[in-house]
Parts: structure tokens; C-alpha cells; sequence
């Protein structure tokens, strides 16, 4: 049943879709009529209720994508498709302690604290204050602040007060700067994750992390299209979401210094 405090998809169609706070009391506007949350008090999720005008919508439980995407933006976001694929190639799973450095908007830090909970713990870095407090505000709506400690800090000058930590993700400008502080706050064995949106950062990255000590370096770019699926036919649609970021993944070796292991391929790609 849906009570005040909730979050609430109001979906009509992909054109017409918000994500609400319910209140005790009050409504919501569209340009097709207004919805009393009067209506939407009690209900349950899958249910529909109608605007004053008489335009269905949804009662829709929202997905972490939902939640991530329409945080209130002071910096660009880490898009679903990019924290997908992070999340299933490093170790973030209820109990890890993880480590986000650049806490931007909160959209990555929600992702991570819905994956690390109830005992586990995000630790995310920011130099800004004012996006640190965006950042929380953003994760506190999504009810998931209870598992995120946000620290208004400079890791590059002063480190990680965290040590033993199952994952790492790099979300700044440079993250080379970063990776020994990043080392040594790392268990061995245990993944890293930085984003950058330039081949000459992704050099940088990966050129660091070869010296800091990491191993199984790997960069990607992830390509999402979406098809529309009609009785009429089915076509990719005309624009997608291509290019947002490279991702750069690699584990910390027991061993500092530049690791070097002979490379059997011919193109770097890992074989399944």
C-alpha cells in the first residue's frame, strides 16, 4: 500500500513519466489534468488513477534507473548503462565497504548503497561542498543515506581515511592522480572502477594504474539502443544513447610497481 513518503512512478507513456514524492496532502500538475495525491494515498503499486481530465496513469514502483536519472543535477551523472556494467565486474555486494571518490549528484552513490546494504557502507568523497550536500539530499530521497557517508575531502592531498575496502570507483576529472591512494586503501586481489570521458584520460588512467601496481586492466565503452517494438514492425530507434564515458576496471597485485605478464592476444581482449 502506498503511504506518504513513498516514491511513485506516475506513468502515462515513455513521453509522460514522473517520479514523485507522495505528500500527505496536495497534487500533482501535468499539461493533461492534475492528480489528487488524495487518490494515490492507499493504493497500491500497479494501480491507476486518473487525471481530472481523464488521462490514465500508472502507479509504478520505481527502479534504481529511475531513481539515479532524475536526481536534482549540479553535475553530470553516471548513466545506468556505464554503472551496469561496473557494478557486475567489481565487488560490490551486501557487507562491502566501497570507496566513491567524486560524490557529483548522487546517482552513482545510490546505485552503490542499494547494493552494499543493510551492513555495508559507501564512502563517498567530495572536494565541493555544495555538491557534497546535493549528493546526500539526492541519496536521502532515494531512502538510502542510512548506508552512505559523505566526506568533504581531497583525497589526491590528503588519502583515504579507509583501509581494506572491497571496491574503488574514480569518478574526477584525473583520476591518475588518485590510483596510489586508491592502492592503499584497497584489500589486494580487489577491483577498481574510474570513469573518464577522453581518450587522453583513459591513457593517463591506464598508464597509472600499470605503475601502481594493477593488473587485468581493462577499458570499455558501452552503447545502449533502444527498439521500438510495434504489431506493425520493429526498428532500432533514430538516436541512441551512445558515447557518455570509458570505463576503466583493473585489481590491485600484492606487488607495487609496474606489473607485467606476458600477453598471449592480440588485441588485449579478454576470452570467455
Amino acid at each position: 500500500m502506498i503511504v506518504v513518503g513513498d516514491r511513485v512512478l506516475l506513468y502515462n507513456s515513455a513521453r509522460m513519466q514522473y517520479l514523485v514524492t507522495v505528500p500527505e496532502k496536495g497534487r500533482f500538475s501535468t499539461h493533461r489534468g492534475h492528480i489528487d495525491f488524495a487518490d494515490v494515498l492507499g493504493r497500491e503499486f500497479g494501480d491507476c488513477v486518473k487525471t481530472h481530465m481523464g488521462l490514465t496513469f500508472f502507479l509504478l514502483r520505481p527502479t534504481l534507473a529511475d531513481l539515479a536519472m532524475r536526481v536534482r543535477r549540479t553535475t553530470t551523472i553516471v548513466y545506468p548503462k556505464d554503472t551496469g556494467a561496473m557494478l557486475l565486474e567489481t565487488a560490490v555486494f551486501p557487507g562491502a565497504r566501497v570507496i566513491e571518490v567524486g560524490s557529483g549528484s548522487g546517482a552513482l552513490a545510490i546505485t552503490l548503497a542499494n547494493f552494499v546494504r543493510p551492513d555495508g557502507r559507501v564512502y563517498s568523497y567530495e572536494r565541493r561542498p555544495e555538491f557534497s550536500a546535493n549528493a546526500r539530499q539526492n541519496v536521502v530521497q532515494a531512502g538510502l543515506v542510512e548506508f552512505c557517508e559523505f566526506i568533504v575531502a581531497d583525497p589526491e592531498q590528503e588519502g583515504f581515511a579507509q583501509e581494506g575496502v572491497d571496491a574503488v570507483f574514480l569518478d574526477v576529472p584525473e583520476p591518475w592522480t588518485l590510483t596510489g591512494a586508491a592502492r592503499r586503501a584497497l584489500k589486494s586481489g580487489n577491483p577498481l572502477a574510474a570513469i573518464v570521458p577522453t581518450v587522453e584520460q583513459l591513457r593517463k588512467t591506464v598508464s597509472a594504474l600499470e605503475m601502481d601496481g594493477f593488473t587485468r586492466i581493462r577499458a570499455r565503452e558501452m552503447l545502449e539502443r533502444e527498439m521500438f517494438v510495434r504489431s506493425t514492425g520493429i526498428r532500432p530507434a533514430d538516436r541512441m544513447v551512445a558515447h557518455t564515458v570509458y570505463t576503466v576496471l583493473a585489481h590491485k597485485t600484492s606487488s607495487s610497481g609496474k606489473q607485467t605478464t606476458e600477453d598471449a592476444g592480440e588485441d588485449g581482449a579478454e576470452e570467455s
